[in-house]
């Protein structure tokens, strides 16, 4: 055997000793090491799921309440809420508790709601920002239901200019502070918005339009007026119209003398209508032969009126001509007959 061979087989025993002196020393506790990992991530695994399982159930438990909520089911929709507020998971206990106060809101009271948010910023056991947005959120309603001092009870504390919700805070105050009448009171917070940069769009937006309402001397309805919360309207009378005189009664009207002088016995008459006051002369007629219709005094038509039809005479009606007058003057008002 070469020193070569010697020395190597010297290696591999003393390397052999090494390891099964370590394994003897740490093998269990690796062993453990490696059981432990396991089952920690099975545990976990299984956590995952549970809790997504939970979430899951949660989240349809909430989303139930917003459709009982949008289908005008109020009471139902709180109920069930309040029930998620309690045994939820996750966030949806704090989701559904601010979401209580919107629906408060939507039927009409808006004190509910306010004491919902109030109950969410006075929490400590709720998350910091959570509890910033609620005083936001209740500051918003007293805006329209409440006075400044509400206001300012609860978002004060969050118009220092490190604070995220500066701008939403310095909106509430300036909107109730116009709403007393206080225009200088109410440039200054709407001028800290747009001057202070950083501020979000619909926020900057709308102390633009507020500054320019302050400019022009806006005022909301209950402090330009205040007569008109402590005292009520006149009553609008209206003047009844006086009635008409009475319209002096007209004769009544009477049959044409044309119908009254015609004879019953010429059927063969025309119907006569009453002519112009002023005609121009009409050419005097000629005797109608034995066998011809009796003939009529020609009578100029009417400008507006078209003629009437004249009936055929019977054939075996007795005719008498009608004498021919030299002269035919103008037409009277009544329209002569000729002789029977």
């Amino acid at each position: 055997m070469s020193d070569e061979s010697f020395f190597r087989e010297v290696n591999e025993e003393i390397r052999h000793d090494r390891t099964r002196a370590l394994w003897t020393r740490f093998g269990r506790a690796l062993i453990a090491v490696a059981v432990i990992a396991v089952l920690a991530t099975a545990g976990f695994v299984a956590w995952r799921a549970y809790a997504e399982r939970q979430a899951n159930a949660s989240g349809d438990r909430y989303l139930a309440a917003l459709d009982l909520a949008s289908a005008g089911n109020f009471a139902e929709a709180v109920t069930q809420l309040e029930a998620l507020a309690a045994d939820g998971y996750g966030a949806y206990p704090n989701l559904a508790r601010m979401r209580i106060a919107a629906v408060r809101v939507a039927e009409g009271n808006p004190a509910a709601a306010v004491e919902a948010l109030d109950g969410i910023a006075n929490d400590s056991k709720t998350p910091q920002p959570l509890r910033d947005m609620a005083a936001i959120r209740a500051a918003y309603i007293l805006v329209d239901t409440g006075s400044v001092d509400d206001v300012r009870a609860r978002v004060q504390r969050l118009t220092g200019d490190d604070n995220a919700l500066r701008f939403a805070a310095r909106e509430t105050l300036g909107l109730s502070t116009w709403k007393t009448g206080d225009l200088d009171g109410a440039k200054t917070f709407f001028q800290e918005i747009r001057d202070g940069g950083g501020a979000p769009s619909g926020i900057a937006l709308r102390a633009g339009l507020m500054l320019e309402m302050i400019a022009a001397g806006s005022l909301p309805p209950a402090a330009a007026d205040p007569a008109v919360e402590t005292a009520p309207a006149p009553a609008s009378v209206t003047p009844e119209p006086a009635a008409p005189a009475a319209a002096p009664e007209t004769p009544a009207a009477t049959s044409a003398p044309a119908a009254d002088a015609a004879p019953a016995e010429n059927p063969a008459a025309a119907p006569v209508t009453q002519a112009p006051a002023e005609t121009s002369p009409a050419p005097a007629p000629t005797a109608a032969p034995a066998d011809a219709a009796p003939a009529t005094d020609a009578v100029p038509p009417a400008a507006t009126q078209a003629p009437a039809p004249v009936p055929a005479a019977p054939v075996d009606a007795p005719v008498s001509p009608a004498p021919a007058p030299a002269t035919i003057p103008v037409a009277p008002a009544t329209p002569a007959v000729p002789p029977s």
